[in-house]
């Protein structure tokens, strides 16, 4: 028999429908739910725009700023391209960067993307030295630092982290035939080296942005093989190893570094990105209400130079002869020292040792010499090899040509040192020592002694 199936003899619940209040209470919750997740989703995608936005502005390279801001032109004043890169040519006002508290002109950016640049003016100047080859000048010793040699990389000790932010710039010894310029076979690199004469006339020389009405080292030779220096007026001439001249240092960035602000101009440049990655070089200091720059600073130490001058201008270098020497009470080594005995915030200072040694032909050229012969003293004069970033003008160096002579270098800061009698009166321009622990910011960012 066929069993037939059972009916299912439970009754289905029913369903009962929502209430007004609570219909009303649940479409509201709904809305309510849509509406803070509108509110606060659509806040996040504005703050993530906005931040976005920011990263994206702030993250902009050097290299590609320089070469996406400018039309490539063919001739005249502008960018230029060659074989290497992009260059700029002519009297442009667009290629101003700064980097560790100081300005550079922008010469070119290279197919890596690197981007060589040049000091806007001098950082120092002396003799080229006793051998003609530039690895063996005081420019290559002064400028890069160099392991064998004692003192040396004197500028590249005033930038911070260089590998960080530089790459070496390469170079050769072109010649100049008074027409063109042929590239020297060697090849050279260094994180700081000076102008070649190669960028130099792709620039147009005397008719550019390089002429800054200053007399300045270049690296390579003409026919005779004689050094080469830019004059006053631009043009270039022989040098003689035994004359002074300026020293316009050279770096490379690395490529797609990048910078915080900045379209190129003088008064708006572009400023590399350096984080927390600086120093004090270049920067004020306050003692008190008198004005200080720092020009060395390394370990707990800075070196401070006076922004400005002191004394009356009736001291002479001294009436005997050239040699630095604080205890001949007719000389302005005596006379600095009187001041800074009498100075109100002279607690602040820490003894300077200052190298004295003589530079000149009677003994060499060689800027070692320096530290043949010092004094320790609570203020000093600038040496011959220190880097010169206070702008001051027509002051008495510490260095002699001559412990016997009768003769003084002056620093002249057009690029040519001046030698003056002993008893002509020039400016005095006190250095002095601090430790960093006694420095330190106030609220609108000003160094202080404290």
């Amino acid at each position: 028999m066929i069993k037939k199936n059972k009916k299912n003899n439970k009754k289905k619940k029913k369903l009962i429908p929502y209430g007004k209040k609570e219909l009303i209470f649940n479409v509201l919750s709904l809305v309510i739910a849509i509406g803070v997740g509108l509110y606060f989703g659509g806040r996040s995608f504005y703050y993530y725009s906005k931040q976005a936005f920011k990263i994206e502005k702030d993250s902009v390279t050097l290299n590609g700023t320089i070469t996406n801001s400018n039309y490539t032109v063919t001739e005249g004043d502008g960018l230029h391209q060659d074989t290497d890169g992009y260059y700029f040519k002519g009297n442009v006002d667009n290629n101003y960067v700064t980097f560790a508290n100081r300005t550079f002109r922008i010469i070119r950016v290279n197919n890596d993307g690197s981007v060589k640049a040049i000091t806007d003016s001098i950082a120092t100047e002396f003799m080229w030295g006793e051998d003609s080859n530039y690895v063996n000048s005081n420019l290559d010793n002064w400028l890069d630092k160099k392991e064998k040699i004692e003192g040396s990389g004197v500028y590249y000790d005033t930038i911070p982290y260089v590998s960080d932010f530089l790459v070496k710039t390469e170079y050769n010894i072109p010649t100049f035939d008074g027409k063109s310029v042929t590239a020297g076979e060697e090849k050279l690199s260094s994180y700081v080296s000076t102008l070649s004469i190669k960028d130099y006339s792709n620039a147009n020389g005397k008719n550019s942005f390089l002429n800054i009405s200053k007399y300045f080292w270049l690296i390579g030779v003409n026919e005779s093989g004689n050094n080469l220096y830019v004059s006053e007026d631009g043009s270039l001439l022989d040098g003689n190893l035994y004359e002074s001249y300026g020293i316009r240092p050279v770096i490379t960035f690395k490529p797609d570094l990048l910078i915080s602000s900045g379209v190129g101009t003088k008064d708006d440049p572009y400023v590399v990105d350096q984080g927390e990655k600086v120093n004090m070089v270049d920067n004020y200091v306050m003692i008190g209400n008198d004005k200080w720059i720092v020009y060395y600073d390394k370990g707990n130490l800075v070196k401070v130079v006076f922004a400005g001058f002191v004394g009356d201008k009736t001291v002479s270098y001294s009436n005997t002869n050239s040699e630095y020497d604080p205890t001949d009470k007719k000389s302005a080594a005596h006379y600095l020292n009187s001041l800074f005995n009498n100075y109100p915030y002279k607690k602040y200072f820490n003894d300077l040792t200052l190298y004295t040694g003589e530079v000149s032909s009677d003994t060499s050229l060689d800027f070692t010499n320096i530290y043949s012969s010092y004094v320790t003293v609570g203020w000093g004069m600038p040496n011959l090899f220190d880097y010169n970033n206070s702008g001051n003008d027509e002051y008495y160096l510490s260095n002699t040509v001559s412990t016997v002579g009768s003769n003084v270098l002056v620093y002249r800061n057009y690029g040519l040192l001046e030698e003056a009698s002993v008893k002509d009166i020039k400016n005095i321009a006190p250095i002095g020592c601090i430790s960093k622990d006694k420095i330190e910011k106030d609220k609108k960012g000003i160094y202080r002694v404290r």
